[in-house]
C-alpha cells in the first residue's frame, strides 16, 4: 500500500500541467459540439423549403403520420430561429378529436446554453374528463423535472408538462422530421434490419387507441440506441 501511494511521487507537477493541459481540451471539444451543432441546425434550416414542399405530398398520403407517430395527428413543424436555428418549437397539428380542443400542441427549446436547456411548454387544453396525463399527476409528478420522462407508464402526451424532454424533442427534431419519408417506407438507416423505429408510437385509427405505444414513453435506453443525428448537440 505504501508503494502505491507514493506511486506519483516527485512526478504531481507534470501531473498536474497533465491535468491543466487536458482542462484545456476539454474545453475546445465543447466548442467543437456547439459548433457541429449549429452547422446541423444551419443546415436544417436551408432545407426549410424542400420541408415545405415535402409538406404537398405527404398531403397526398393518407394516415402518412399517423404510421410515424399517433392517431389524430395531422402535421408536424419544426419551426427553427433564424437568429439561431439551433433553438426551435415542435408543433403537432391535429384534428378534431375527443380529448382536447387545440389545433396544435407545442413545445420549445432554447439550447443556446448548452448546460442549460430553457423550455417552453403551451399549456394542452383537455375536454372534460379526457386528460390523458391524468394517471401521472396523480402520482404528483415534479412538472419543473423529468419526472414524466423517467414515469415508464405515463402517457405520450405528459412530455408537453416535461419540464425538460430535450432528448425526445432532438430525436424528433433532427431524426424523426428529417427522415419522415424513410421511417414511412420502412428504409431509415440503421446497422440492425431488426431494429424497430422508434418513432412507430401507433398503427391504429381506434379513437380509443389514441395513444398507442405512445403510453410507453421512450426510455433513457432508447433514445440512446435510437438513430437520431449524431452530429446534433444534447442538451
Amino acid at each position: 500500500m505504501a508503494a502505491e501511494n507514493g506511486a506519483h511521487e516527485g512526478i504531481e507537477i507534470p501531473l498536474q500541467e497533465l491535468s491543466d493541459i487536458n482542462i484545456e481540451i476539454n474545453v475546445i471539444v465543447d466548442q467543437l459540439v456547439d459548433e457541429e451543432a449549429a452547422l446541423h441546425a444551419k443546415y436544417e434550416l436551408k432545407k426549410a423549403a424542400l420541408y415545405k414542399k415535402r409538406e404537398g405530398v405527404i398531403a397526398k398520403i393518407p394516415k402518412f403520420w399517423l404510421t410515424c407517430a399517433i392517431a389524430y395527428l395531422q402535421r408536424i413543424a419544426i419551426d427553427r430561429s433564424t437568429e439561431n436555428p439551433i433553438n426551435y418549437r415542435i408543433v403537432f397539428e391535429f384534428s378534431e378529436n375527443p380529448y382536447f380542443t387545440n389545433n396544435a400542441l407545442v413545445k420549445e427549446f432554447d439550447f443556446t446554453k448548452r448546460d442549460e436547456a430553457k423550455v417552453v411548454n403551451h399549456k394542452i387544453d383537455w375536454k372534460e374528463g379526457k386528460d390523458l396525463t391524468a394517471p401521472a399527476k396523480k402520482e404528483q409528478c415534479d412538472e419543473d423535472s423529468d419526472a414524466f420522462s423517467e414515469n415508464e407508464d405515463a402517457s405520450f402526451f405528459c412530455w408537453f408538462n416535461d419540464g425538460n424532454g430535450s432528448e425526445l424533442a432532438d430525436l424528433i427534431a433532427n431524426d424523426l422530421f428529417p427522415n419522415a419519408g424513410m421511417y414511412f417506407t420502412g428504409t431509415e438507416n440503421s446497422d440492425d434490419e431488426d431494429d424497430t423505429p422508434v418513432f412507430d408510437f401507433a398503427n391504429s385509427d381506434n379513437e380509443d387507441d389514441v395513444n398507442g405505444d405512445a403510453d410507453n414513453a421512450e426510455s433513457e435506453d432508447d433514445a440512446e440506441d435510437a438513430p437520431a443525428s449524431k452530429r446534433a448537440k444534447r442538451a
